[in-house]
């Protein structure tokens, strides 16, 4: 910035290049500041600033630049979308997608695939089937380009609306099917009770991911089936996939209800090797199998352990070493 002052004469890159620093260290107010005394700004200006207020959870503020930028454009829409969606916002996100069309593109085709994705996903979080299906019509009659992550939208929105079937047949139509979208089908399958249709798609891969081994594994556990998700477990460590918090979260539920403690030991010996033991969330899974599995002794022992404890853990253990009453 001393260089920037010192400068006899600017040009649009020394405006932008000091903006982007200010925008890549989280410099809020300095790339306001900054922004606002911008004498030009072009589109790589608001590319920075708009995206760089999202990062920054200053959605308002982002929104309202928006609003003012003389020539708006996908990067800057799908970035404030997806803010809004990241943020718990997917009503926002749709609302923006709406006001673009009618505003910017005077009710005409959006042919942005991430911000017809984004807009999709926003309807997935929502569970509104009946706007999803209008964006989805909305591609096919716009003869909309539909790629890997527009296709992978549709399958989500559709699984988590629990139209299985027309996500299923989306799916087998992509060229390049992602664990993302085969993911969401498993779980929407699971969710709905077909989990031998759960399976089948879960088979498809070859190689499949940590992602597609917890989906079925949490699916099997939500359909009461919870030596199916042990036996898959340990398919799963045969073929050398480790596992990660939530497997072990998971997994460890389904040994709650079966009571058999050496499946909790194993499990425990697997978390230290990971190195998942001074997870919170791991070690109160632990801590609670092992109270179900009616071996406080190694509750105890394992709460010993540890570096960190927090109340849900803490109200486990009370709960362990109270006497019945």
């Amino acid at each position: 910035r001393k260089l920037f002052d010192e400068m006899g004469e600017r040009n649009s890159f020394s405006w932008n290049t000091l903006l982007e620093g200010y925008v890549k260290h989280g410099r809020v107010k300095d790339s306001l500041d900054l922004f606002n005394l911008m004498p030009d700004k072009n589109d790589f200006s608001w590319n920075l600033m708009i995206p760089g207020l999202v990062k920054a959870r200053e959605l308002d503020v982002a929104c309202g630049l928006l609003n003012v930028m003389p020539r708006k454009n996908g990067i800057v829409l799908n970035s404030l979308m997806h803010g809004y969606v990241r943020n718990g916002c997917p009503y926002s996100a749709l609302m923006l997608f709406r006001d673009y069309l009618k505003l910017e593109l005077g009710e005409g085709v959006c042919r942005d695939n991430f911000v017809l994705a984004t807009a999709i996903s926003a309807c997935a979080d929502l569970g509104s089937l009946d706007y999803g299906k209008q964006i989805h019509t909305h591609i096919i009659v716009s003869f909309v380009e539909r790629d890997s992550v527009l296709g992978s939208s549709l399958v989500n929105m559709y699984a988590k609306c629990g139209q299985l079937d027309t996500a299923s047949q989306l799916l087998h139509k992509m060229q390049h099917v992602d664990d993302f979208s085969l993911s969401a089908l498993i779980s929407g399958y699971a969710n709905c009770g077909r989990i031998d249709d759960a399976r089948k798609i879960f088979e498809l891969k070859t190689d499949p991911c940590i992602v597609l081994w917890n989906s079925l594994i949490a699916g099997y556990i939500a359909n009461d089936e919870e030596t199916e998700a042990i036996s898959l477990f340990l398919e799963m460590r045969k073929e050398g996939v480790s596992g990660d918090f939530s497997t072990f979260t998971s997994i460890l539920s389904a040994c709650s209800s079966t009571g058999i403690v050496k499946y909790c030991q194993q499990l425990h010996s697997d978390v230290c090797k990971l190195g998942f033991i001074d997870d919170l969330i791991v070690a109160s899974a632990l801590v609670d199998t092992y109270s179900k599995c009616q071996s406080p002794h190694d509750a105890c022992a394992l709460s010993d352990e540890l570096n960190v404890h927090d109340t849900v853990l803490l109200n486990s253990m009370i709960t362990i070493n109270s006497p019945t009453i």
